[in-house]
């Protein structure tokens, strides 16, 4: 979503309370709205992507395999099969798993702020990447990305969403 797009702004129980572009959120740390969307595989494998380096928030780190912010007026849900086909060019039915609010994260002077609804979606499609959006993805077992939660190859929100989704994963 470019800098300029324009999201809904929303308080501490999601409800709308106004409108700003992407970059004032990001500026100044207005609570809005995102998703983020793990892919499997049929065989158990789960996709990650690799962020743009070219990208404001943490460029080059893994994180999950589609994330985005749901643009002024959109659902959770549009945005997330939008974001999906967007980033890894895969149309696929989602499915809620949660909604959580994730506390401020600031780095190099952008603050992250986010109401995220996570989603989970099943396709054996490969992916057909966006490399303006990202540089590439990989494969990985539910133990690889345990494994990968302590180290720093993963976005700070990433972590956070993949130790639910693996939370989630155990009660299956």
């Amino acid at each position: 979503m470019p800098a300029d797009e324009v999201v809904d702004v929303v308080d501490e129980d999601d409800a709308v309370v106004g409108s700003a572009t992407l970059r004032e959120c990001l500026d100044t740390g207005t609570l809005h709205r995102a998703v983020a969307v793990v892919l499997s595989r049929p065989g158990g494998t789960i996709v990650l992507q690799k962020r743009s380096l070219h990208d404001r928030w943490q460029p080059g780190r893994l994180t999950l395999s589609s994330t985005g912010h749901v643009k002024k007026g959109e659902s959770y849900e549009v945005a997330a099969k939008r974001e999906l086909a967007e980033e890894l060019g895969i149309v696929a039915e989602v499915s809620p798993l949660g909604k959580k609010l994730i506390p401020p994260i600031t780095e190099d002077g952008l603050t992250e702020r986010e109401w995220v609804t996570l989603f989970s979606a099943i396709s054996s499609s490969p992916c057909n990447i966006d490399r303006t959006e990202l540089d590439s993805v990989s494969e990985h077992s539910l133990q690889e990305v345990e494994s990968m939660l302590t180290g720093a190859a993963l976005t700070t929100d990433a972590v956070i969403l993949l130790r639910e989704y693996l939370q989630l994963s155990a009660l299956r």
